[in-house]
């Protein structure tokens, strides 16, 4: 109690200052060029602070592990740049898994076994000023503290995305969760320090005042009141649920009929649940823009909002460490994004998966505002890193490298058998569909990994009409078997085995109104 107390007098006073004084074009620029110029500087310090001077780190027992000093660190950073050295330190053993990560097992080297926890990955340089939860998508969700130095880092970037697309002036609302979820009031925040302040929140989840979730109520109520006192005053929350979009095709139709379309932040599967709605009831919200995150961005669910004459850019991030990209405006790939190197670094890495090779993902935070401390830490993304230059005022601004096609590749493995989760995507999104009716969010596969049978199921919501489950099956083994012999040989496996079932209800979404394709429950 005295804690939570303690925090939310932090909090107060942060707050009054950050929405007192929004960054200004100059303000983004500066701090987005200094972060630039000092990402190595800010690395190293950040690396001896958090690291080799704080005892408990897992780091720095890898680090150890490794015999890699601070002083070898420093003269590889040096010689190297940032990522030559990440390259070099993931050779060394010196990264983190995503199961390490998120504490569900130890770290495992030649000679070292290191028990560790999510939390023993906090950033111990960080200001608790208040604190949130993880989307919880693949797991349960993790307490993440954050700093309102964060946020404007983030705005600082983010300002410099919506102008290249020319979007930075338009109304913006949000379809987001509020707390104890972190996407929307963070989202909100940022807006606020940007001196464009949200017009509507919209939220998919309500707070309530239960044991666990009191503290967020008290937090959004406090945020709101605070703003009321500054020039970027926050609405209050009205809660949409996922599958009643309406209210938010009113405001967007309202927006473009006065000649002022406006931009709605969501996640891809909230935006494609409004041009559903916007279609079916013959609603014009042409124009509008989506800024979509938190779930991949595939063809079919864009190709769908702009059906609706509306427009979508992508971000990519993660709650552990804020922004991550931010959509390329002259993309190539409809989820092409440039990574913010003035916070973050990235490195690809081969990884072999049951004879699948992939492009592995690694993040490294660069900013002792982040919400995590992460070196090398696998995202449990695979992604493409095109060559050449896009043109795009991003690349000249400094963030020239990019990614697109950022999938997961977290496996469905059930009976011995296996099926990436990014090859799910196109089955869940565009063959089913095409071939059943309904749209990229009908359907779902799940997975409990902790019950007494193995199996998987595939979910349909009841708006998709009347089919036949064995039709169903029967398809879905067909396409998993069809790209070579081996899936061939596993998709048999399934048919024999009874594996695949059906259920018909709407499919699962996540704490944070995610709908992933595939969804995995872990005992």
């Amino acid at each position: 109690m005295f804690d939570d107390l303690r925090m939310f007098s932090r909090f107060a006073r942060g707050l009054g200052g950050f929405l007192r004084t929004p960054l200004s074009p100059e303000d983004c620029e500066r701090i987005v060029q200094e972060d630039l110029e000092n990402r190595e500087r800010s690395f190293l310090e950040m690396l001896r602070r958090a690291v080799f001077e704080h005892q408990p780190s897992p780091y720095r027992k890898l680090f150890e592990w490794a015999g890699v000093s601070y002083r070898d660190a420093e003269v590889l950073v040096l010689k190297e740049g940032i990522e030559g050295a990440l390259d070099t330190l993931y050779r060394k053993g010196i990264h983190i898994s995503i199961e390490e990560f998120k504490g569900r097992r130890p770290v495992r080297r030649t000679g070292l076994e290191l028990p560790v926890e999510a939390e023993d990955f906090d950033n111990p340089l960080l200001t608790r000023e208040f604190e949130v939860n993880s989307g919880g998508s693949t797991g349960r969700r993790r307490r993440l503290a954050v700093d309102l130095d964060s946020l404007i880092h983030d705005s600082a970037c983010i300002y410099f995305g919506y102008t290249a697309l020319g979007i930075h002036d338009r109304p913006v609302a949000l379809w987001l969760s509020v707390p104890p979820g972190s996407a929307g009031i963070k989202n909100a925040l940022r807006q606020a320090k940007l001196g464009r302040p949200i017009e509507r929140w919209f939220t998919p989840t309500q707070s309530r005042l239960q044991p666990g979730e009191w503290q967020s109520v008290v937090f959004l109520k406090q945020a709101v009141w605070a703003s009321r006192f500054s020039p970027a005053e926050l609405p209050p929350a009205t809660h949409v649920p996922l599958d009643d979009a309406h209210e938010i095709v009113r405001w967007l139709a309202a927006k473009a009929a006065a000649g002022t379309p406006a931009r709605l932040d969501t996640q891809p599967t909230g935006a494609v649940r409004v041009c559903i709605a916007a279609a079916e009831s013959g609603v014009d919200i042409s124009g509008s823009w989506f800024r979509v995150s938190g779930e991949p961005l595939t063809p079919s669910k864009a190709a769908l909002i702009e059906q609706t004459g509306c427009h979508v850019t992508c971000g990519w991030g993660m709650s552990e460490a804020s922004r991550i990209g931010l959509g390329c405006a002259h993309r190539k790939a409809v989820d092409e994004v440039h990574i913010l190197s003035s916070r973050v670094a990235v490195v690809q890495q081969k990884k072999i998966l049951d004879e699948t090779e992939v492009g592995a993902l690694y993040l490294t935070s660069l900013l002792p505002s982040a919400p995590k401390l992460m070196i090398n830490v696998e995202t449990g993304d695979s992604g493409v890193v095109p060559e050449g230059s896009c043109g795009c005022a991003l690349e000249r601004l400094g963030f020239r490298q990019r990614v697109h096609t950022i999938r997961s590749y977290e496996k469905l493995t059930t009976a011995g058998m296996h099926f990436m989760g990014s090859d799910l995507i196109s089955l869940v999104e565009e063959a089913l569909p095409d071939r059943f009716g309904g749209y990229p969010t009908d359907y779902q596969f799940m997975e409990q990994d902790d019950g007494p049978r193995s199996g998987v199921t595939l979910v349909v919501s009841p708006s998709v009409g009347e089919v036949r489950e064995s039709d169903l099956i029967a398809f879905v083994l067909e396409r998993l078997g069809e790209r070579s012999r081996g899936e061939r040989a596993m998709a048999d496996h399934w048919r024999r085995g009874d594996i695949v079932s059906v259920e018909r209800r709407r499919p699962y979404a996540t704490p944070a109104a995610k709908i992933p394709p595939l969804q995995i429950f872990r005992g």
